[in-house]
C-alpha cells in the first residue's frame, strides 16, 4: 500500500504568507502607535494634501492616495482627545493688562493652523494634492464663553507721518492658508482661489488701504496651501525670509480666516460671536493667536496685546481674543512683530469681513505708527 505524499511546498507556502501577513500587521501597528504618540506629544503629523475644487478631477487619484487621506481620518478619530480633556485659562475681564487665552491638553488634536518647526526645513516644497474626504478640523479653539455685548464706537480720522513710518518699519502682509475663503463660497469647503472670497482678497483690500495712506507695504501673494496643505507654513517662512529687512523693525501680518467643523461645539461658539455691531452696522470679530514655543513669545505677546488693546479703545468688541496656542511656532520667530490674524470665520459673509476690513486698516495704522514711535 502506497504511502499518500505530504503535500510539503503547499505547506511551506501557507508558513510563508502567515509569516508575511503577521510581519505587515506588526509594521502596520507600529506605525499606528508611533503616529499616535507623536500625536500625544504635539507633534504635527499630517500625512495628507487637500484637493482643491478648483480643476481638479478627482477620478485621476490613486486609491493609495485615497487609503492615506481616509487612513489620516481614521487616526484623527481614534486618537482625538476627548473635550474634556482640554482646559482654558482666561482672565477674568478684559479690561485687565492680560487678555490672553492659553489651551491645555494632554493631545494636540488636528488643527488648520499647524505647528511648522523652522530648524527642520527653509525651502518651499511641492507635491502632488491628494484627495481628503473633509478637510475641516473640529473644536481648534476650545473656548466656552457667552457672546461679546453688540458695540459701537465713534468714527476716527487718520493722522500719520507716513515717511517716517516707512523709514522705520518693513510691514509684510503674507497668508499661509490663502485659499480660506468666506460664505457665501461654500465650494471646496470653504477654500477658493476667488480673491473675492478668500483671505488673499483680504490682504488686497489693507494692503491698497494701507497704501492709500502712503505707507508702503509689502504684500506677498503666495498660495502657500496651494497645491501642498501640509507645506503651506515651510512655504510661508521661505516667502517671508526673502523679505526681511535688516535696518528696519519686520511687521509681519499673516492673515487667515476661523472656521470649525459642520455641527461641531466650536462651530456653536462661533456662531455666537461671529459679529458685533460697530457704528451701527454688522462686522465679522477677530481674534489674534500667538505660538508660544518661539523663543521670543514673551515679546509676541506683548504687542498682540497692544494690538487688541488699540482695537478695544477705537472699536471695542471687534477682537474676541488673544489665543497663545502652546508647542506652536506659526513663523512667528522670525519678528517680535509678527502677527497671525484670524479676520471672521466661514460663518461669516463677506459683506461682514469687508466691513472689518475697514475697521481694521484704521486699527492697523494706530498700530504701525506706535511701533514706529517706540524704541
Amino acid at each position: 500500500m502506497k504511502r499518500k505524499r505530504r503535500n510539503k511546498g503547499g505547506t511551506r507556502f501557507y508558513m510563508m504568507m502567515s509569516i508575511i501577513c503577521l510581519t505587515v500587521l506588526f509594521i502596520g501597528y507600529s506605525y499606528v502607535y508611533n503616529l499616535s504618540e507623536k500625536r500625544k506629544s504635539g507633534q504635527d503629523i499630517t500625512t495628507i494634501s487637500i484637493l482643491y475644487n478648483e480643476g481638479s478631477d478627482e477620478s485621476k487619484t490613486s486609491a493609495i492616495d485615497k487609503i492615506m487621506s481616509y487612513f489620516n481620518i481614521f487616526l484623527e478619530k481614534t486618537f482625538k482627545e476627548k473635550e474634556s480633556s482640554n482646559k482654558l485659562i482666561e482672565s477674568v475681564d478684559k479690561s485687565n493688562t492680560e487678555v490672553f487665552k492659553k489651551i491645555e491638553s494632554n493631545e494636540t488634536e488636528e488643527k488648520d493652523l499647524e505647528i511648522y518647526n523652522e530648524r527642520e526645513e527653509k525651502k518651499p516644497i511641492t507635491n502632488t494634492p491628494l484627495f481628503i474626504s473633509s478637510n475641516r478640523h473640529e473644536n481648534f479653539f476650545k473656548i466656552i464663553e457667552s457672546s461679546p455685548a453688540s458695540r459701537s464706537s465713534a468714527p476716527r480720522n487718520i493722522i500719520i507721518d507716513a515717511a517716517s513710518v516707512n523709514e522705520k518699519l518693513n510691514v509684510v502682509i503674507f497668508h499661509t492658508h490663502a485659499t480660506e475663503a468666506y460664505f457665501p463660497h461654500v465650494e471646496g469647503n470653504y477654500r477658493s482661489h476667488d480673491e473675492t472670497y478668500n483671505v488673499m482678497g483680504v490682504g488686497n483690500k489693507i494692503t491698497s488701504n494701507l497704501k492709500s495712506l502712503g505707507i508702503d507695504v509689502n504684500h506677498l501673494k503666495d498660495y502657500n496651501d496651494y497645491p501642498d496643505y501640509n507645506s503651506s507654513y515651510a512655504n510661508s517662512s521661505y516667502a517671508v525670509s526673502q523679505v526681511l529687512s535688516n535696518s528696519k523693525k519686520n511687521v509681519l501680518i499673516d492673515i487667515h480666516r476661523d472656521g470649525a467643523e459642520e455641527n461641531s461645539s466650536y462651530e456653536q461658539f462661533l456662531s455666537r460671536v461671529k459679529t458685533t455691531i460697530i457704528n451701527d452696522k454688522t462686522a465679522a470679530t477677530c481674534t489674534l493667536v500667538v505660538g508660544d514655543k518661539n523663543g521670543n513669545s514673551e515679546e509676541l505677546k506683548k504687542n498682540a496685546q497692544l494690538l487688541f488693546n488699540i482695537s478695544e479703545q477705537m472699536y471695542p468688541g471687534l477682537f474676541r481674543d488673544v489665543i497663545v496656542r502652546p508647542g506652536a511656532y506659526f513663523n512667528q520667530y522670525y519678528s517680535d512683530y509678527a502677527l497671525l490674524l484670524e479676520v471672521g470665520s466661514t460663518l461669516n459673509h463677506i459683506d461682514e469681513v469687508n466691513y472689518t476690513i475697514e475697521l481694521l486698516t484704521n486699527i492697523m495704522v494706530e498700530y504701525i505708527d506706535e511701533i514706529a514711535n517706540t524704541n
